[in-house]
């Protein structure tokens, strides 16, 4: 669909960090995490202000091991079927969604807006991974001792042990390149009549086209592997810039800290207030960061600006407002060109 010239329209993908669920050192407890997402909710207020509608996406790499662990004790324990970490991303998908609805009907603004949640597969490049391609660290800490690896290493899962973390392991598993959304059509025109959608929950439920290798009798499969939920909401934010030919679409990826830094120090003097795509492209190039941490949101972000998008924000939930605020100092803006430094 196209909008005319000079209608003021302006979407969002809003990807929600896991500090917005789940804060480091808590108890995984559902009380918890919906007092959480309540806080959360509070602090998107003023995106009803500013976008005609948004998407909300968010992760759950602590809920999947949690719900991976719980499944396979029911079945040491009571012999239940164990989960895949496709189902169990379902069903985090599902419940996190659920309490994320909730608060919104429970706020006093968010209540008068429609909104709605999207059980939502998402397509993968690969269905066969390397060693080398395990990457994606999913739930608790397990003890690094003999009968623990022995273990894992009997039932075929992949693990590694954290740097600075002699004492401890976790799980890693394979995060291919998301590269189409089966339900986009019904987010794009949920989006188009006003509509808050909750979608792409945890990356998205993982599914391989079988049919592109000739395998099998079912084309669509699930796929034993996690998403990396900012790279699946630039896919999102991309697609939306074709779907609304003509209106503006951000990409906007909260976390805990201010915005982007130029070492992990995070000392003020560092901090990054407004970056081009060209810039970005050297940074990603020449940064010695980890890459387990900021990289792969730098590279959502690159992903949408070379897909045609015009902004793109990275800051703290906490303080949502002031990261699109010219004047403050929280949140890094990146545009596509010198020419669009307006906010």
């Amino acid at each position: 669909m196209s909008y005319l010239e000079g209608m003021q329209e302006r979407f969002a993908v809003i990807a929600l960090g896991g500090n917005a669920i789940l804060k480091k050192g808590q108890k995984a407890d559902p009380g918890t995490q919906i007092d959480n997402l309540r806080i959360a909710v509070g602090n998107l207020e003023s995106a009803l202000n500013r976008y005609t509608s948004f998407a909300i996406t968010h992760g759950n790499g602590p809920q999947v091991g949690n719900d991976l662990l719980r499944s396979y004790h029911a079945w040491t324990n009571e012999k239940l079927p164990e989960l895949g970490i496709a189902d169990c991303v379902s069903n985090t998908q599902g419940r996190i969604g659920h309490w994320l609805s909730l608060q919104m009907r429970n706020h006093e603004r968010f209540r008068h807006y429609p909104a709605a949640c999207v059980m939502t597969h998402v397509y993968v490049d690969k269905n066969e991974f390397k060693p080398d391609e395990y990457i994606k660290y999913i739930g608790p800490w397990r003890p690094n001792d003999p009968s623990t690896r022995a273990e894992l290493d009997e039932r075929g899962i992949v693990y590694r042990v954290p740097v600075g973390q002699d004492e401890k392991l976790r799980r890693v598993v394979p995060s291919p390149n998301p590269y189409a959304i089966e339900e986009f059509g019904t987010i794009a025109n949920l989006l188009e009549n006003g509509v808050i959608t909750i979608c792409c929950g945890g990356g998205g439920i993982p599914v391989f086209d079988a049919s592109r290798m000739n395998d099998g009798d079912e084309p669509l499969i699930q796929s034993e592997v996690v998403i990396d939920k900012d790279r699946v909401s630039a896919l999102l934010a991309a697609e939306l810039l074709k779907y609304f030919d003509g209106a503006d679409v951000d990409l906007v990826i909260l976390m805990e800290t201010a915005g982007l830094y130029r070492t992990s120090e995070c000392r003020p003097e560092d901090f990054i207030r407004q970056m081009t795509l060209e810039e970005l492209e050297e940074f990603i190039d020449t940064t010695e960061l980890d890459p387990g941490s900021i990289l792969p949101k730098l590279e959502a972000i690159r992903y949408f600006l070379r897909a045609g998008g015009r902004h793109a924000f990275l800051g703290p939930l906490g303080d949502f407002e002031e990261v699109f605020d010219p004047e403050s100092d929280k949140g890094t803006v990146f545009i596509n060109s010198e020419q669009l430094n307006l906010y």
